[in-house]
């Protein structure tokens, strides 16, 4: 499944974003559009900073993104250099959330029970009625995905010797292979519960 590409779907800010303010600048351009939505992420110890906004518009330089709502926490940029060269550098990350793929769990984000996508292998017998014997039969899984939009995958699990029940969750594929290879590559996971 591979949907249009972008020539980035993460980046970063190149200044401080503060709160109340609706435009913030990024590290690098973008080709994304006005409407589409976008996750702004914390800096600072509380998940829940994290923020989602709308496209408002774009600067011709594909650098300023104003959002459609005012930013609610502060996004920070600290970038030092030490005498010894080394970097010490720190900005939120933004990440496109917008796809023309999308796929959706129908069931409201309350139920915490999300879809989930199963990449594995697969062993069974299979009946040859030609030679009138069961033929075992071995299936290895793969899956290619890019530039696809997941909302409400994943299923919540409170135990911590239990499978996750992430939303994409590849198991027992050995090493990778280039004739069959599996990727999932410039994706977003809206929502849901371990999403990846």
């Amino acid at each position: 499944m591979h949907g249009l590409p972008h020539n980035i779907t993460w980046t970063r800010l190149s200044t401080t974003a503060s709160s109340s303010q609706n435009s913030i600048q990024l590290s690098e351009p973008v080709n994304w559009k006005i409407g589409d939505k976008i996750i702004i992420t914390t800096t600072d110890t509380n998940l829940e900073h994290t923020e989602r906004h709308r496209i408002a518009n774009i600067s011709s330089d594909n650098l300023t993104i104003t959002t459609v709502n005012p930013l609610v926490y502060t996004h920070i940029v600290i970038h030092n250099v030490f005498p010894n060269g080394e970097i010490f550098h720190i900005a939120a990350a933004v990440g496109l959330l917008t796809h023309n793929i999308r796929v959706i769990n129908p069931s409201p984000a309350s139920d915490l029970f999300g879809f989930r996508i199963l990449v594995t292998d697969y062993a069974t017998y299979i009946w040859n009625s030609g030679g009138n014997e069961s033929i075992y039969t071995y299936y290895k899984g793969y899956a290619r995905l890019s530039n696809a939009q997941f909302i409400g995958y994943g299923q919540y699990v409170d135990a911590a010797d239990d499978d996750k029940r992430e939303g994409i969750h590849l198991y027992n594929l050995g090493d990778w292979n280039s004739s069959r290879p599996t990727y999932i590559d410039s994706c977003s996971f809206d929502g849901g519960s371990y999403s990846a």
